[in-house]
C-alpha cells in the first residue's frame, strides 16, 4: 500500500484538453484480477474489491467514479466465461478530473490486479456517404461487367452467388448478430429481425443510430432474394440479432466485448463485425475467445487504414476481410497484412437502407458481411459444422485474384460462394412447394419458371435454365416425402 500512496498525487493531475480532443479512448477503464472479485464500498465511501476469501483491495480514493462487475456469472456458461477470464474483469469510471494514463499506472499495482487497460473507441470500417440511390446492379452477387460509378467492371469479378443460390438459398433458419450501429426493419428482412440489445445502454431500441450502417450490413447478409423487389442478400431465410455497440458512430470496444458476449449467449452461430480499431484490449480479445469456446464464428472487417489489418480482424481467432473491386482487384483502402484471410466485394456495394430504401456505399465494413452471410448459407444446410470447419470451408475455397497462394493483399483470395456451398455437397430441394410432398404442384412450379432463370428453385443442375434435365430430375423423386 506503500506504493499506492506515493502514487495517489500523480491521479491529480487533470487531462490536458488535447487528451480530452482524443477520441481513441474515453474514461472508462477495465481491470482484469487474477481471481474473480465482487465490488463493494467500504464504511469510508471507498470503493473496495473482494475476493472469495474475504481479502479486501481499495480501490484509490477520488480516483474512482463508478465501480461494478463487466460480467453478472451466467450459471449456464460460468466454465466458459471462467475459462477465458470474462469473471475477472471489473469496469471502472474515472472522475472527470483524474488523469487516465496515471490512474493506470497506480491501478496496475494494486494487488490482485493482472491487466488494467482503457476503452478503444474506434468506427465503422465503411466509407460513409452514399452513392446514387437509382443504382440497382448487383455485381458483388454476378458480375457481368457492369459500370459502377464509372469503372466498367470484369464478368465474373463476384462471388458467385448465382451458383451457391442454385444449390441453396437457405434451408434452416440461422442466427447472425451484428455488433453495429443498429438495424432498420427493412421490408427485406423485418420478419427475421430479432429482439436485439443497444450494448450502449443497457436497452432493447436497436434503431440504426449511424446512418444505416448496420441496415446495410444487415442487407448484405439476410435480404430476401426472388421476392420480385429490391436486392437479394446472401442467405434469404437468415436471422438478425441487432447488437448496437455505438453511440453514434463512434465505436466502444467495452460496449463490443459486452455486446458479443450477449449475442452468444442468445444463441448466435455467426457474428459480424464491420468495425475497426487501431489498438486492441485484452477484453474484447478475452470476449472473442469466449464465442470460440462456444463454437461460434467470429468475422471482422480488415479496416480501411489502407495499411496493417486493425484490430478485431487482426486477433488470429476472427477471420479477417478484406475489400475488392469490380475489376477483381483490392479495393485501395483495404487494410492489408499477414493477418488478412481472403477478401470480398467492398467497393460500391448495393444493399438496404433506412426507411426501406437503397443505395451503395465502400468499406470492408460491407465485405464482412458477405462472409458472415455465406456462413449462415452453410450453416443452414449443415447446422452441425463446427467454426473451424465453417473457416476452413469459406477460406480454402476462395478464388485466386493475385498471386498463386497467399498474398498480404487479398489474403487467399476472394470469397467464392458457389465453391463453397459445393463442398457440402448439398442435393436441391425437389419439393418446390414445400409441403412435404413431389407431386403435380411442384411439376406445376417448375413448368411456369420453364426457360432461361438467372436463379430459380427449379434449376436443380444450376446451368441457368429450367428445362428437361430439371424435369427428369423431378420425376426420378416423385411422390417421395
Amino acid at each position: 500500500m506503500l506504493v499506492l500512496s506515493a502514487l495517489i498525487s500523480l491521479l491529480t493531475i487533470t487531462s490536458s484538453p488535447e487528451a480530452h480532443a482524443n477520441e481513441s479512448s474515453s474514461l472508462e477503464v477495465m481491470i482484469k484480477t487474477t481471481r474473480p472479485m465482487d465490488v463493494g464500498v467500504d464504511a469510508d465511501d471507498r470503493w473496495i474489491l473482494m475476493d472469495g476469501d474475504g481479502n479486501v483491495t481499495r480501490l484509490p480514493n477520488g480516483v474512482i467514479h463508478f465501480a461494478s462487475r463487466a460480467h453478472t456469472p451466467d450459471p449456464e456458461k460460468f466454465l466458459e466465461q471462467s475459462r477465458v477470464g470474462l469473471d475477472r474483469w471489473i469496469r471502472l469510471i474515472l472522475h472527470d478530473d483524474v488523469d487516465p494514463s496515471s490512474a493506470l499506472d497506480v491501478l496496475q499495482q494494486l494487488p490482485g490486479v493482472l491487466i488494467a487497460e482503457r476503452d478503444v473507441i474506434g468506427s465503422f470500417a465503411g466509407s460513409g456517404a452514399p452513392d446514387d440511390p437509382d443504382f440497382d446492379l448487383q455485381w458483388n452477387m454476378q458480375n457481368t461487367g457492369q459500370v459502377v460509378q464509372g469503372s466498367p467492371g470484369v464478368p465474373g469479378a463476384d462471388i458467385r452467388a448465382v451458383g451457391a443460390w442454385a444449390i441453396s438459398s437457405g434451408e434452416a433458419p440461422i442466427i447472425v448478430a451484428t455488433l453495429d450501429s443498429g438495424t432498420y426493419p427493412h421490408p427485406e428482412f423485418a420478419s427475421r429481425i430479432l429482439p436485439g440489445l443497444n450494448a450502449t445502454n443497457g436497452s432493447s431500441d436497436t434503431s440504426d443510430v449511424c446512418g444505416g450502417h448496420g441496415t446495410r450490413v444487415a442487407g448484405i447478409i439476410a435480404a430476401a432474394g426472388n421476392n420480385g423487389s429490391g436486392l437479394a442478400g446472401l442467405n434469404w431465410t437468415a436471422q438478425i440479432l441487432p447488437v448496437i455497440v455505438s453511440g453514434p458512430c463512434s465505436v466502444s470496444q467495452v460496449d463490443t466485448a459486452d455486446g458479443l458476449v450477449w449475442a452468444v449467449n442468445e444463441g448466435a452461430r455467426v457474428i459480424n463485425m464491420s468495425l475497426q480499431f487501431s489498438q486492441p484490449t485484452d477484453y474484447l480479445h478475452d470476449a472473442i475467445l469466449y464465442a470460440v469456446e462456444n463454437d461460434v464464428l467470429v468475422v471482422s472487417a480488415s479496416g480501411n487504414s489502407g495499411s496493417s489489418v486493425t484490430y478485431p480482424g487482426r486477433w488470429p481467432e476472427t477471420i479477417a476481410v478484406g475489400a475488392m473491386t469490380n475489376t477483381d482487384v483490392r479495393w485501395s483502402s483495404s487494410s492489408f497484412g499477414p493477418e488478412l484471410d481472403l477478401v470480398a466485394p467492398g467497393a460500391n456495394v448495393r444493399s438496404t437502407w433506412l426507411g426501406g430504401g437503397y443505395n451503395s456505399s465502400s468499406g470492408t465494413s460491407f465485405a464482412a458481411p458477405h462472409v458472415s452471410g455465406l456462413a449462415s448459407l452453410l450453416l443452414s444446410n449443415d447446422p452441425d459444422l463446427t467454426s473451424t470447419e465453417l473457416r476452413e470451408i469459406i477460406v480454402g475455397s476462395a478464388r485466386d485474384i493475385s498471386l498463386v497462394g497467399f498474398d498480404s493483399f487479398t489474403g487467399w483470395g476472394c470469397l467464392d460462394a458457389q465453391a463453397a456451398l459445393e463442398q457440402l455437397d448439398v442435393a436441391p430441394s425437389f419439393d418446390l412447394n414445400q409441403d412435404g410432398t413431389i407431386n403435380g404442384a411442384d411439376l406445376t412450379l417448375l413448368l411456369n419458371a420453364w426457360g432461361a432463370c438467372a436463379s430459380c428453385d427449379a434449376d436443380f443442375n444450376g446451368d441457368g435454365t429450367v428445362g428437361g434435365a430439371d424435369l427428369t430430375q423431378l420425376l426420378s423423386q416423385w411422390a417421395s416425402p
